[in-house]
Formats: structure tokens, C-alpha cells, sequence
């Protein structure tokens, strides 16, 4: 998501667009006033969130919740993030870790030798359950 930050907001902002399909509450509405243009009112949605990860980690803490405006920004961002939320999110991505790899019984392939005479040898493969005899 780009997100850009500004010290000098009050309340977050989101693009309208990005949240048509989600469940949100709506909380009410507020006039957002910017440097440049009219007043507008925008309504005001609870949404739970919690920061992106690169792909080799995972974000382990809940989603917390944000309050936003939700209106038209600029077509180069998505959101406007003011200081207190992006304080809140950063406080999030310290249970950022590593995401856990996990090995199958299909990955892995197991095999055992069972030793009959000195001419042969039964190789059981594990993931199949066939067993060959090789003479």
C-alpha cells in the first residue's frame, strides 16, 4: 500500500475505493480541511490492520484497530497515515518473525536397507510403502 506520512494530520486518511468491499464500521463523519480545496465530509470506519511483511516473515501480533476518513486522495497514494496511527503500526512490526518452514512426509524421502543374505538387499521406500529386492 503507499502510504505517505504526515505529522500534521489529526486522523488517517484512506482511499475511498480501497475499502468498498470490505466490512467496515462505520463510526461517523467528519469535514476533512486540507491546504488546498473545499472542505469535504468523509465518513469515519474502524478498520483492523496491522503491518505489511517482506515474504520470508509473518506479523504474529493481532490486528489492531484504526480509526480513518475515508475519501478521494491523490491518485499516486492510498492511504494518509497520521503520527499516532503510524507509531501504533510501528509498534506492531516488532512481533515481525520469520516464517516457519515446514517439511512434509511428501518432501522428504526416506529410505531403509534391510540386509537378507550377502546377495541381497530389500530397499523400502517410505513415502510409497513398495518395497524392491535387488539381487
Amino acid at each position: 500500500m503507499r502510504c505517505l506520512k504526515d505529522s500534521g494530520a489529526q486522523i488517517s486518511l484512506i482511499q475511498k475505493d480501497l475499502i468498498k468491499d470490505v466490512d467496515s464500521q462505520v463510526l461517523g463523519t467528519v469535514t476533512i480541511k486540507g491546504v488546498i480545496g473545499q472542505p469535504a465530509e468523509a465518513a469515519l470506519v474502524a478498520l483492523k490492520i496491522k503491518p505489511a511483511t517482506s515474504d520470508d516473515l509473518e506479523n504474529i501480533a493481532p490486528y489492531i484497530e484504526l480509526c480513518f476518513a475515508t475519501c478521494e486522495i491523490t491518485p499516486d497514494l492510498e492511504d494518509i497515515l497520521c503520527a499516532a496511527d503510524l507509531e501504533k503500526l510501528e509498534d506492531v512490526s516488532a512481533y515481525d518473525v520469520l516464517k516457519p518452514t515446514v517439511v512434509t512426509e511428501s518432501d522428504v524421502s526416506v529410505r531403509k536397507c534391510v540386509v537378507g543374505d550377502e546377495n541381497d538387499i530389500d530397499v523400502v521406500n517410505h513415502n510409497d510403502d513398495d518395497m524392491r529386492s535387488l539381487t
